[in-house]
């Protein structure tokens, strides 16, 4: 294959993958579930914490199951920056898995903020489930909130808008630097934290 075939087969499939996104339908009928309850407690955090440093440096990022299905719950602008919420029903597994993802921006200022339930960490805090609003920016992984049980979209907007805003301060910041052994902790918000 020549360069011009490589270069006209790379703008095909970077076409074909701003379709896929663009294609995701918006949401019908979606009802929103009552306010849960946000977890103070710094246990399920960690539990969450220690599973991504098992993962390794070349896996350290939030894990989730594929949802089956999405929809575009809103889009929205936050100081001039457009913003996408694509929401998943709410799955119980095992594993973690996605209930809303974010995008805000595009190139190099790209954002993507996870809404996810953890299968362990809602094992660990044995009543309900736990939910997470994580962003994993230039190799940081922040921790905004956790809740327990499903957590109604009318508390998640105030949350996603303040992290994009830059106003929110993170539960815990964690990155790992390269070629280290461990990750590095850098925020830890004892004051919220149990």
């Amino acid at each position: 294959m020549n360069n011009e075939n490589r270069i006209v087969g790379l703008l095909a499939a970077l076409c074909l993958a701003g379709t896929a996104y663009a294609d995701i339908a918006d949401c019908q009928g979606i009802q929103d579930v009552k306010s849960a309850k946000e977890l103070k407690s710094s246990t399920p955090l960690m539990v969450s914490l220690n599973k991504l440093e098992k993962q390794g440096e070349a896996n350290f990022r939030p894990n989730y199951e594929q949802p089956a299905t999405s929809c575009v719950r809103e889009k929205f602008d936050v100081a001039g920056v457009p913003v996408s919420v694509e929401y998943s029903p709410f799955t119980k597994s095992e594993n973690d898995t996605l209930h809303y993802r974010v995008r805000a921006g595009g190139g190099d200022d790209a954002r993507e903020i996870l809404v996810i339930y953890d299968g362990l960490a809602s094992l660990v805090a044995k009543k309900g489930f736990v939910f997470f609003v994580i962003e994993n920016r230039k190799g940081s992984i922040s921790y905004y909130s956790m809740f327990r049980d499903q957590p109604a979209y009318a508390d998640l907007k105030p949350v996603f808008v303040s992290i994009l805003d830059g106003s929110a301060k993170p539960l815990a910041t964690v990155h790992w630097p390269a070629g280290e052994k461990e990750p590095v902790i850098d925020a830890f918000d004892s004051k919220r934290l149990k």
